[in-house]
């Protein structure tokens, strides 16, 4: 929902069966093989902005999830081939419809010294869903009626209703803390997990400095002593500091650059056709001229995705039509409204809602993000043509975020990541009260396909729910998909074993350098 590192890190959309198509890796080292990785070494890693906590259960932006994502553990986690494999949990069952039971590992230990049991998984989901956290993501576990601790080693989650998204979101976003470390410390800046690395320092503007924590419960990882991020928002800046030999991993290769950088001996690259991000524009239903359904009509049939991919991303990633990419399971477009641009249909339908005579909207930009940017450039061509004159109000990134959490602006673009299953975006972006619907979008009758489709554990029923449901919205238009966004990771040549997975998880524990 934010701008790149800002958006928020509710569950990001991307296919879970064929995660590993396209995966790009410009040279053999970073297919290495454990044994080929050198325990021990510094890893100086560069993100495009700082974190706003560390706290799982409240950070709204990515770059705090890449970050604390090192530093916590869950109970199950999604590999690069879209498979549920174990973390804090041994093994997983479903026991009827309505309940799941796991058994949990007994050897691990939170990084202030308390011993993980499955109370501290108890713990952590009470405090999610109860309202005085504030997470963002209490939307995704509404689902859980109860959770149970009949001993230290077993955990029982009671839900209301069967929940088709339940171990895909307990995957993405279900970081398990711990009840002392929260209550006695500050969760926010000094987080205490039971993951590969330990908190060391937050150096406010700088970087956050993690260590190897010596008692995870994984043998043989993390690799590395230790992991700096440095917060680097300007593009160019990463790639100098890589190219310096200042650092050895940074994320968002600049998009004009990638062709090149791709097959520069000098570095490995790593990219995904299908785990990515789908762009949009979003468009405040509770601010005039958007509260009319047929201006944000015209606006969705104004717009050339092909334009938007080509100019503001350069070539790279996919036509955005829904929330997933061509290459997900889920993915349909049977029933979209407005898949191709029309001008002349846009030109009525501003007759029709009054503005004969055009309209004047102002869009909240952002110059830290230059594709976000270039997409708001984009369409302010596109909709000239129609009658609307889009004045770009370039504005840094924590005045875009104030506004857009609270609905004060028009129009602007936004992003979703970590969207594996189409309930994540539905639930959280498009449902009356969800808690990132910055558009303000309200339809009773989405709303309870909404619910229906969560509630089934049938897939193709599911899947037949997400067409009714796409096939509604939009026409409602609130907000407009307008591409589908590919991550592009660059390191130096000895760094090896980062991938791009489904939850978008950097996993650092798995990353180390062959020399």
């Amino acid at each position: 929902m934010h701008p790149k590192s800002h958006f928020p890190t509710s569950v990001l959309a991307r296919t879970l069966a064929a995660l590993t198509i396209g995966l790009l890796v410009s040279v053999a080292g970073n297919m290495a093989s454990a044994a080929e990785i050198k325990d021990g070494g510094d890893l100086r890693a560069a993100l495009t902005g700082e974190p706003d906590v560390l706290d799982p259960a409240t950070s709204s932006i990515y770059t705090g999830a890449q970050v604390y994502e090192g530093i916590f553990s869950k109970l199950i986690d999604i590999d690069a081939s879209g498979k549920f494999v174990p973390d804090l949990a041994t093994a997983w069952t479903q026991v009827d419809p309505k309940t799941w039971k796991f058994t949990l590992v007994d050897n691990a230990t939170f990084h202030n010294g308390e011993k993980f049991t499955s109370a501290d998984v108890k713990y952590t989901f009470e405090r999610i869903l109860d309202p005085k956290t504030a997470s963002a993501y209490a939307g995704l576990y509404a689902q859980i009626g109860s959770v149970d601790a009949p001993d230290a080693k077993t955990v029982v989650f009671h839900l209301k209703s069967p929940f088709g998204p339940f171990l895909t979101n307990i995957a993405t976003n279900g970081e398990i803390v711990n009840q002392k470390a929260i209550e006695s410390g500050d969760p926010a800046r000094k987080p205490v997990g039971t993951g590969p690395f330990e908190f060391v320092e937050w150096v406010q503007g700088d970087h956050i400095a993690l260590k190897k924590n010596p008692n995870y419960f994984k043998k043989g990882l993390p690799h590395l002593d230790s992991v700096t991020f440095k917060f680097l928002p300007v593009d160019q800046s990463r790639i100098d500091g890589l190219s310096a030999g200042e650092l050895d991993w940074v994320d968002a290769i600049p998009l004009q650059q990638v062709a090149t950088l791709k097959s520069d001996p000098r570095f490995t690259y790593v990219s995904d056709a299908v785990a990515g991000i789908p762009d949009y524009v979003g468009l405040n239903t509770k601010k005039p001229p958007f509260d009319n359904e047929k201006v944000r009509q015209a606006v969705a049939l104004a717009v050339n995705r092909a334009d938007i991919r080509d100019v503001a991303y350069l070539g790279t990633g996919e036509l955005g039509l829904t929330e997933m990419p061509t290459g997900s399971k889920w993915y349909d477009e049977q029933g979209l409204f407005a898949p191709k641009q029309d001008i002349a249909k846009a030109k009525e339908l501003m007759k029709e809602a009054g503005y004969a005579n055009g309209v004047k909207v102002e869009y909240l930009g952002l110059p830290q993000y230059p594709e976000l940017l270039k997409t708001g450039q984009v369409l302010r061509d596109e909709l000239k043509q129609i009658g609307i004159d889009m004045e770009i109000k370039q504005v840094d990134v924590s005045v875009w975020y104030d506004a857009f959490s609270k609905g004060s602006y028009q129009i602007t673009s936004a992003y979703q990541e970590r969207t594996i299953d189409p309930d994540n975006f539905y639930s959280l972006v498009l449902k009356s009260g969800g808690p990132i619907n910055s558009v303000n979008y309200s339809n009773k009758e989405v709303d309870a396909l909404i619910d229906k489709a969560a509630a089934s554990d049938n897939e193709a029923e599911r899947k037949g729910l997400y067409g009714q449901i796409r096939t509604i919205t939009s026409k409602d238009s609130p907000l407009v998909f307008v591409h589908y966004e590919t991550l592009h990771y660059l390191m130096n040549t000895n760094v090896t074993g980062s991938r791009i997975t489904p939850t978008l998880s950097l996993h650092m524990e798995n990353i180390g350098f062959t020399e």
